[in-house]
This record gives structure tokens, C-alpha cells and sequence, in this order.
């Protein structure tokens, strides 16, 4: 036992060693990047595709093709009013503006006579996917102990967006995907009869949110894209075994750096 104890006890220190190793490369990169420039580019227009899976309802099964196709458009939210460039000019501002509080200033720096370094980076977002589906997804809830589930068809928008980055002459290819979704919520309940009974509410997706979804894309682009370069900094700077998994973020408002095994971008090698 006691020596199980002491085996814990410096994995333990090893550990904390490493985090306050980590911790100071990651303080000095933030200081060492406050006059950082970058050259931001975005693409030139949206992929988007609508991969709903609607069904017709019985009531309209023997009506004609062209009253079924108009009731599948109807149920369409978001994808069919989605205008490219001003999706585009959101994040790209949004961006813009995240970035320079992180310290960082966007500028087109780049000539033929200059290649990216640590204090001249570039941020390339070569491709931004738009997709907006209908899931059924399962709530369950407990009454008397036991179990009620209901599935409800859920729309939602899926945007996956590709960073090429580098802030030295080697470039890096990363992904990542975020939803715009309902905010759906279902109860169980027993009426007067006393039947189980479903109650549900949902805010449903429409344009004016999808834009304001659209500002939430510009800050957690530019915080990824950053913290992606931290990351890389630090684990070329660090001795030891370098964890691919946890991965340091920084929050610049509160000055603060913590530690996510999922809110990252995901290198594609």
C-alpha cells in the first residue's frame, strides 16, 4: 500500500511539473505575440447543401408533385436564404475584432520577399461548408421510476470550416464543425386521465439567428486559430512527452489559460 502511495504520489508531481512547465511556455508566447500580424483570408463564396430528410404528410400523399415539392420547401429554415457574402463578412469582422484582442492585428504583410514567421502569421480559411439537416433525436424522462422516451425531429445547421495556418514556412491543414440547432426541450407529465403525455417546446432556427450563430463563428475561429499556435509552441518548447489530447486554451478577457481534451481544432495530417 505504501508503496502504491508513493507511486501516486510522483505521478502526481510529474504531473503538476509538467502543467507549470506547459503554463510559462504558454505566458511567454502570449507576451512574445502581442504585436503579432496576420494576414486573415476567407473563401470566396459558402459550399452549401440542404440534406433534410422531411417526410410528406398523409394528408398530402395524393396531392399533386408540385404541392408536395412546395411543402418540402417550406420546410426548408435556413440554407435557401443564406446570402454568401454577408455569412463571409460576419466571421471575417468578427475575427478581425477577436484578434486584436488577443493582441494581434490583421494586416496583409506578405510580398514576395517575406515568408511567415512567429511574429507574421497566416490564417487561410480555403473552404466553409454549410449543411442543414432534420434529426430525430431521443428525450427520455422518469415518472413513478420508470423511463418515457419520445423522439422529436430536430433541424439543424451544420457549419465545418478548414484553416490552413502557419506561422513559419511549413503550413497546417485543421478542421472543425459547430451546429446551430433548436433549442428544444420535452417533458413527461401525467394528465387528468392519467396518461403519460409529452410536453414539447422549441425555438425554431430561422436567418436572424443563423447570422447572430454567425458572430459566434468569428470569436471561436480567431480563439482556435490562436490557440492552435500556442499549442504548437509550446510543444516544441517543452521536454518530455508531448500530449496530443489536452490541449492549453487562453482566455485574453479574464487572462486566464486552461486546459480542453475536445474545444480545439483538429490538425488533419
Amino acid at each position: 500500500m505504501r508503496n502504491k502511495l508513493l507511486i501516486l504520489a510522483f505521478a502526481l508531481i510529474l504531473l503538476f511539473a509538467a502543467c507549470s512547465e506547459q503554463h510559462g511556455i504558454a505566458q511567454r508566447f502570449v507576451k512574445n505575440n502581442r504585436k503579432t500580424v496576420v494576414a486573415l483570408y476567407m473563401p470566396e463564396r459558402l459550399v452549401k447543401s440542404n440534406l433534410r430528410n422531411d417526410s410528406i404528410p398523409a394528408e398530402l400523399a395524393d396531392s399533386s408533385l408540385q404541392k408536395q415539392i412546395a411543402y418540402l420547401e417550406k420546410q426548408i429554415k435556413v440554407i435557401d436564404k443564406v446570402n454568401d457574402d454577408k455569412l463571409l463578412d460576419i466571421i471575417y469582422l468578427t475575427m478581425k475584432e477577436t484578434l486584436k484582442d488577443y493582441g494581434l492585428t490583421v494586416e496583409y504583410w506578405e510580398s514576395e520577399n517575406t515568408q511567415p514567421d512567429s511574429t507574421h502569421w497566416v490564417i487561410e480559411i480555403p473552404r466553409i461548408e454549410v449543411t442543414e439537416v432534420c434529426n430525430s433525436e431521443q428525450f427520455c424522462g422518469l415518472i413513478d421510476y420508470r423511463k418515457y422516451c419520445m423522439d422529436v425531429p430536430v433541424d439543424l445547421v451544420n457549419v465545418a470550416a478548414w484553416f490552413n495556418l502557419a506561422n513559419d514556412t511549413t503550413f497546417t491543414m485543421t478542421f472543425t464543425e459547430q451546429n446551430y440547432c433548436n433549442d428544444t426541450d420535452v417533458r413527461f407529465d401525467i394528465d387528468s386521465r392519467n396518461n403519460v403525455v409529452a410536453k414539447v417546446s422549441c425555438d425554431t432556427i430561422n436567418i436572424d439567428g443563423f447570422y447572430q450563430f454567425a458572430t459566434i463563428l468569428g470569436k471561436l475561429f480567431a480563439g482556435y486559430c490562436y490557440d492552435f499556435m500556442m499549442n504548437k509552441y509550446i510543444d516544441s518548447q517543452q521536454d518530455g512527452r508531448i500530449d496530443t489530447i489536452t490541449r492549453f486554451r487562453y482566455d485574453p478577457y479574464e487572462r486566464y489559460f486552461y486546459q480542453t481534451q475536445r474545444d480545439y481544432l483538429i490538425e488533419i495530417k
